[in-house]
C-alpha cells in the first residue's frame, strides 16, 4: 500500500518506508513498476501513459486475455474498479474498434469484448464527491456526469496506441 500511496500521490510527495525514499515519484513510475514486477516491461509489450488533465492520469497496456485494471479515485485504490474505469475503457474500444474494422473489411466481426478482454488499463483520477458500493471502496458507483471532470484521451494519443510499432 506505501507503493500505492506513493504513486498516486503528486511528485513533491516524498514516500519513505523503513528510512528509504521510495523510488516511485508519480504515477508513470507506478505504472513501471507495476508492468516490471508482472513481467510486461521485459517482453517489449508497449505501455502508453497520458495526463488528460489535472485530474486524470490514464496508461494502457496489454494483457495476455483478460481485462485488468488498476485504479486510483482520490488516491483510493479501487480494487474492483468502476464507473470511471468503464468511462476510459470505452473510449479505448471504441477508437480501437474503428481502426481494427477499417483495416478487416470482409474479415472475422471484431466486438468490443474481443478488444476489452486484450487491455490493461491504468487510471489516477480525482473525482468529486466519490460514492462506492460499500464501507472498502473497491468499486466507484458514481455517475459519470457527477465526477466534476471528464477523461478526454487525446486523439494523438489514440492513435500513437494503435499505430505503436513495439
Amino acid at each position: 500500500r506505501v507503493y500505492d500511496v506513493a504513486g498516486s500521490t503528486e511528485k513533491k510527495c516524498r514516500v519513505v518506508l523503513n528510512g528509504k525514499e521510495l523510488p516511485v515519484r508519480s504515477f508513470q513510475d507506478y505504472v513501471n513498476m507495476y508492468l516490471s514486477t508482472c513481467g510486461n516491461s521485459e517482453a517489449g509489450v508497449p505501455c502508453i501513459y497520458e495526463q488528460c488533465s489535472e485530474r486524470w492520469e490514464v496508461a494502457v497496456s496489454l494483457t495476455d486475455g483478460a481485462f485488468q485494471q488498476v485504479s486510483f479515485v482520490n488516491s483510493i485504490c479501487t480494487t474492483k474498479g468502476g464507473t470511471h474505469v468503464s468511462h476510459v475503457s470505452e473510449q479505448l474500444i471504441e477508437t480501437i474498434l474503428k481502426v481494427v474494422r477499417s483495416k478487416n473489411r470482409g474479415g472475422m466481426e471484431i466486438k468490443p469484448a474481443h478488444v476489452k478482454n486484450h487491455l490493461w488499463v491504468f487510471i489516477n483520477c480525482l473525482i468529486e464527491n466519490p460514492a462506492f458500493d460499500s464501507q472498502t471502496k473497491e468499486t466507484l458507483t458514481t455517475k459519470q456526469s457527477k465526477f466534476g471532470s471528464t477523461c478526454e484521451l487525446s486523439e494523438d494519443r489514440k492513435s500513437t496506441r494503435l499505430n505503436s510499432s513495439h
